[in-house]
C-alpha cells in the first residue's frame, strides 16, 4: 500500500518509477513493505543507534537495484523494492557484528562484495528454488563471513559483553524487539520502525507489535532467557518478522501469524544450539514450515464437500470481503 506516499509525491507507473523511490523501497522490504516513507523511517531508525550502519544501509539500497538491472530483472519486481531486501540486511549486519569505521576502507570493500554476492545469490535462488527464498542469501553470506573471520584481519568480530543483571521491562523489551529487526535495538528505533510499518499497512503494523509482544512473553519464560536479553529484543525480533511474513505469505490469517511468532521464538535457542549466529534463521525456517504445512493441508487433507453443502457455499459477505494478496 502506497497511499501515504501518493499523498506526498505523484503516483508513478510500475515501469516508470524513479530510481530514488526504488532505493527507498528496498529498506522497507525489511518488514515486507513496498513504501518509500517506510524505507525512510527505517533509515532514520538505524541512524538513531548507528550512523555508520545507516550509511551502509543506504549504500546497499542504492547498489542493489542497479545490480538487479544488470541481471535483466523485470520492472515489476524492481518496483517492489525486493532486490534491496537481502543486500540491506547484510549491510546492517556488518556494523552490528564486526568492527567498522568511516575510514576503514577494507570494510567498505567487504560491504560492496557482500552486496554484490547477495544480488547474485538472490537471482540464482529465485530461478532454482520453487518457494520464497526470504532472507536465505543473507544468512548464507553472513555465516560464511563469520566462519572466515579468523582467517582475515579485516574481519574483526565484536566481542559482546554479558549484559548486566536487570529486571524485566516489558515495554522496553517489545520496542527493542521491533528495533532489533533492523539490528538496532532501542526504544526510539522500535517506535520509528513500527511507525514506518503503520504508514504502509496498519494491519502489518499491528501484527508486528503482536509478534514482538508474543516473542518477548514466550522468551521471558524460557529457562535460558534472562531479563537483560529479553529487554534487548534478542528473542522477540524473530517474532516480529515471522508474524508479518506469515501473514503476508500465508493468506492474511491472523491466527497463523500468531502461531508463527510462537514457533519462531521457540526455534531461537534451537538454532543457536548448532553453534551459529541465530540472526533471522528462526523466522525463515518458521515461514517455510507454515508454507509447507499449508501445501500438505491443501494436497493431502483437503475435505471434498458436496456442491450444495452449506459449508461449501460462501456467504455474500465472505465472497465480497476476502482480501487479495499478490
Amino acid at each position: 500500500m502506497n497511499d501515504s506516499v501518493d499523498t506526498i509525491v505523484r503516483p508513478a507507473k510500475t515501469d516508470r518509477i524513479p530510481y530514488w523511490r526504488i532505493v527507498l523501497r528496498g529498506p522497507s522490504q525489511l518488514c515486507f513493505q513496498s513504501n518509500e516513507l517506510t524505507g525512510l523511517f527505517f533509515l532514520l531508525a538505524v541512524v538513531v543507534v548507528s550512523p555508520i550502519a545507516a550509511a551502509y544501509l543506504l549504500v546497499a539500497a542504492i547498489i542493489a537495484p542497479a545490480g538487479r538491472m544488470l541481471l535483466e530483472q523485470r520492472a515489476p519486481t524492481l518496483a517492489t523494492g525486493l532486490p534491496g531486501l537481502n543486500p540491506c540486511l547484510i549491510a546492517l549486519s556488518l556494523p552490528a557484528f564486526f568492527h567498522t569505521g568511516w575510514t576503514n576502507f577494507d570494510m567498505w570493500m567487504v560491504l560492496l562484495v557482500c552486496v554484490a554476492s547477495a544480488v547474485v545469490l538472490v537471482r540464482l535462488f529465485v530461478v532454482v528454488l520453487p518457494f520464497p527464498i526470504l532472507v536465505l542469501p543473507f544468512l548464507i553470506i553472513f555465516w560464511i563471513l563469520y566462519a572466515l573471520a579468523p582467517q582475515f584481519d579485516v574481519l574483526q568480530p565484536i566481542a559482546f559483553a554479558a549484559p548486566p543483571p536487570t529486571t524485566f521491562h516489558p515495554v522496553t523489551a517489545v520496542l527493542s524487539s521491533l528495533g532489533e529487526a533492523l539490528f538496532s535495538p532501542s526504544i526510539w528505533t522500535g517506535l520509528l520502525f513500527v511507525t514506518g510499518v503503520l504508514l504502509s499497512n496498519w494491519r502489518h503494523g499491528l501484527i508486528a507489535i503482536f509478534g514482538a509482544a508474543i516473542g518477548t512473553a514466550v522468551s521471558y519464560y524460557y529457562h535460558d532467557a534472562d531479563p537483560a536479553s529479553a529487554n534487548l529484543g534478542l528473542y522477540g525480533f524473530n517474532g516480529v518478522l515471522t508474524a508479518v511474513s506469515v501473514f503476508v505469505f500465508c493468506g492474511g490469517k491472523l491466527r497463523l501469524a500468531i502461531l508463527g511468532a510462537l514457533l519462531a521464538t521457540i526455534l531461537t535457542p534451537v538454532v543457536a544450539a548448532f553453534g551459529v549466529q541465530t540472526l533471522s534463521a528462526p523466522f525463515v525456517f518458521t515461514t517455510w514450515l507454515m508454507l509447507g504445512l499449508g501445501w500438505v493441508e491443501d494436497h493431502w487433507f483437503a475435505v471434498q464437500r458436496a456442491p450444495d453443502s452449506p459449508a461449501a457455499i460462501p456467504s455474500k459477505s465472505e465472497a465480497t470481503t476476502q482480501p487479495v494478496y499478490h
